[in-house]
């Protein structure tokens, strides 16, 4: 294999030439060239000639960090042995193109099976299965003739950059859980006339090439008890089999989960994580931090011991209170199903813990239970059991910064006690927590963990209830209702408190309590403010798919997170001393901006005014008369765009300056996941000797902003110089250009221009830039 320029080929290997287009942002540019169980090559914005062999299944996978592809048309083009293989655009966070692979490699080269017996050719097979009815359908690869030990999955969807050998993603799983030994099978519920993806595999590459004999086996509707007034009502069931019963029976049951300690004792390991600004770990919750995250992993394995189902279903927001919809990974998390929990030896909670959720199903029924529930209808059937593997996204405590000591770690599952989707309550809840006691040891230089069996009461809430959920308030009181960031202590957490936290910093008026400090920094600035703000937005006015459903956005305060991938630089663009107004730029090349907090020394401001994006980010930036401090936020959740130049934020006028005005300091900027991000400045001060009054007196007024079908611009231009108007998209496309402009204004016709933001550089002697928006 050869990863230069220019490759010379053995006999026997492919050369693929990869040629990368990069937009503006090529840093957020990556690229890996894979076949079955390697990495043939990885690169960033730039491409490479490899060799590969002949005959392995080779996909090339295109990345994008944020998330937003590459802007040009041609983002990537594929030679094959000097021919062109294929180019084509891309849009998203990642782009996958299927170079050479046999039939049944990957999903998207699947085989297309039917029910009955089949003979998958070695240990990673795939085939699409359309079944004709609904119902139940055995799949199978319990065989005499099967001596490796085999695994099976079955998926919805294919995109293969999203699976791997655990059960994450998949909607049936089985290995050795199935009841036949290192054999895999489960009972799946199908739904005629979809088409699923059927995956035949092998623990630890046990079968490499050898063949695997499976089936497909149709069991009919699925049978139960189908009266919705009865104890055991089974939504699932289409056949009546006579089971039903009724209140006053004393065969009437219910659920009943439990929590199998042995499973996290047996499974505790430590791991460092290095965190990506494209991963999603923290914002679906489950990690405190970008970098090196010390992580202790751990098997979470649930079982329903009761004797009828628990019943979840279809994940959306038809069952509120059940689902929140995660942004990143775009799918459902079921919001009830565990929450891990880390308290000291004094039974004080860490601020560390969370809630894991993402598919319910049946993955045992050691316990004599049938088979039943999938990702597309989730549930526990009675009798058996859910297992999250250590191996699995989430399946952890972030420790990063706890220090070394024994802690009692727990897993709560229906940690808030809620009814099944059905209305039907736990047989107890007393029994839904699972606890061990862990040590944290750093001595050797790495974080070890290891167990701790010797004294190791069980956990106890502020009321005295072993793994009740009763919490201390902001203020430190047992089951207190004080809310933090209710300002105005009515109660709620709105907008009037996030516009509070605003006045009141500026008025240098609060301090930095439980209550008041949203990220837990020990500092109240617009990061405080923002996190209310989000929490507000989500409550009343967000148009998303957890609205009728649950979300965490208020539940402060929380952890500040650092997003140490991104820098926000500050500048100070245009001054004019003798009207008394001065322009600062930004660059946020990384992510957009929804609020920013800094001061100007040496003048008082009488005015600011934004000059920032007027359609995606109308904001309105706050002051106090004669001070230096300016705050910018968005109560919308509006955001600037992101840029990898200097663009305009805010104008600032002011009186009394001195010779020297300064960018000092910047105190916090908020992107758009409402992080922090790292900041700097960049000729941040002017001196009002040194300035040139005729670049100073750059006054530009676009007028109407935004507009509809014409506006003026107009700028200083006394020597009428000739200039260039340019307008380009904020992808940096031209899109109108005007020449030989001599005067002090140019007209603007909307022409093609669509509803959006575009950009303008008018460029003679001097250079004017800005936006404006067009409605």
């Amino acid at each position: 294999m050869v990863t230069t320029g220019i490759a010379q080929c053995d006999d026997g290997e492919m050369q693929i030439e990869i040629i990368i287009n990069p937009d503006q942002y090529d840093w957020e540019t990556s690229w890996d060239l894979v076949g079955v169980s390697t990495t043939y090559a990885s690169g960033l914005a730039e491409g490479a000639t490899v060799c590969v062999p002949e005959g392995d299944c080779v996909s090339f996978l295109l990345h994008d960090s944020y998330g937003d592809g590459i802007f040009n048309a041609d983002a990537y083009t594929i030679n094959i042995d000097g021919e062109l293989f294929e180019t084509g655009t891309f849009d998203g966070f990642e782009h996958q193109v299927i170079i050479d692979c046999w039939d049944g490699g990957v999903c998207d080269t699947a085989t297309e099976a039917s029910p009955g017996d089949w003979v998958a050719p070695n240990g990673n097979a795939w085939y699409t299965f359309t079944p004709e009815d609904n119902g139940m359908y055995l799949v199978t690869t319990c065989d005499e003739a099967n001596t490796c030990d085999t695994r099976l999955w079955i998926y919805d969807y294919c995109n293969m950059a999203n699976f791997d050998d655990t059960n994450e993603a998949s909607i049936y799983f089985d290995d050795n859980e199935g009841g036949c030994g290192e054999q895999a099978q489960f009972n799946a519920l199908l739904e005629g006339g979809v088409t699923y993806w059927i995956r035949i595999g092998s623990t630890a590459g046990d079968c490499g090439n050898s063949d695997i004999n499976w089936s497909i086996t149709y069991n009919g509707l699925p049978e139960g008890c189908t009266d919705p007034e009865a104890c055991n009502y089974s939504p699932i069931a289409e056949i009546e089999d006579g089971s039903c019963v009724y209140e006053g029976d004393p065969l009437c049951a219910a659920p009943d989960l439990i929590v199998v300690e042995e499973a996290i004792a047996n499974s505790l390991s430590s791991e460092v994580l290095f965190v990506n600004e494209s991963d999603c770990y923290i914002e679906e919750g489950c990690l405190n931090g970008y970098g090196d995250r010390e992580l202790v992993r751990f098997t979470t394995h649930i079982k329903n011991i009761g004797d009828v189902d628990y019943y979840i279903g279809p994940a959306g927001d038809d069952v509120p209170g059940q689902f929140e919809w995660g942004d990143c990974h775009n799918h459902w998390h079921y919001e009830g199903y565990a929450a891990y929990m880390l308290a000291d030896e004094n039974d004080n909670l860490l601020p560390i813990g969370f809630k894991n959720g993402f598919c319910v199903i049946d993955l045992e029924c050691s316990d004599g239970g049938t088979f039943q529930y999938g990702c597309s209808n989730m549930g526990i059937s009675a009798h058996c059991g859910d297992i999250y593997g250590s191996g699995l996204s989430c399946q952890w405590i972030d420790v990063t910064g706890i220090a070394d000591g024994i802690y009692k770690l727990g897993v709560i599952v229906n940690w808030d006690h809620t009814p099944d989707a059905l209305g039907r309550e736990e047989t107890s809840y007393d029994n839904n927590w699972g606890q061990v006691c862990i040590e944290l040891d750093r001595s050797s230089g790495e974080l070890e963990v290891s167990l701790v069996e010797e004294g190791c009461e069980p956990y106890v809430d502020c009321t005295g209830e072993v793994w009740g959920n009763a919490t201390v308030d902001c203020n430190g009181d047992c089951g207190g209702s004080a809310l933090a960031g209710d300002l105005d202590d009515n109660g709620e957490q709105e907008l009037t408190d996030a516009e509070m936290y605003v006045d009141q910093i500026l008025g240098n008026d609060i301090d930095a309590v439980p209550c008041n400090d949203l990220n837990s920094n020990g500092a109240i600035t617009v990061a405080d403010a923002a996190l209310l703000s989000l929490c507000n937005v989500y409550n009343l006015a967000h148009e998303h798919p957890d609205s009728s459903g649950v979300h965490n956005k208020c539940n402060l305060p929380m952890d500040e997170i650092i997003n140490v991938f991104d820098t926000t630089t500050f500048t100070i663009g245009d001054a004019n001393f003798s009207e008394g107004y001065l322009d600062v730029h930004v660059k946020n090349p990384y992510n957009r901006i929804v609020g920013y907090q800094f001061s100007l020394t040496g003048l008082e401001i009488t005015s600011v005014v934004s000059i920032a994006d007027p359609v995606g980010y109308p904001i309105t930036p706050s002051f106090v008369l004669g001070g230096q401090e300016i705050i910018g936020l968005s109560y919308q959740d509006s955001s600037l765009v992101k840029s990898p130049d200097f663009q305009p934020l805010c104008r600032v006028y002011f009186i009394n300056p001195e010779e020297e005005i300064c960018i000092d300091p910047v105190v916090d900027v908020v992107n758009e996941d409402y992080h922090t991000t790292l900041h700097n400045v960049v000729d941040g001060c002017v001196i009002s000797n040194s300035i040139d009054e005729v670049a100073l007196a750059r006054e530009v007024v676009f007028s109407p902003n935004p507009m509809t079908q014409e506006a003026t611009l107009s700028f200083y231009n006394p020597t009428r110089e000739p200039f260039t108007l340019v307008i380009t998209d904020l992808a940096g496309r031209e899109v109108m250009r005007q020449t030989g402009i001599n005067g002090t204004s140019v007209r603007i016709d909307r022409g093609d221009l669509a509803v959006g933001t575009y950009q303008y550089v008018l460029q003679g002697r001097v250079r004017y830039t800005g936006k404006f928006g067009v409605q």
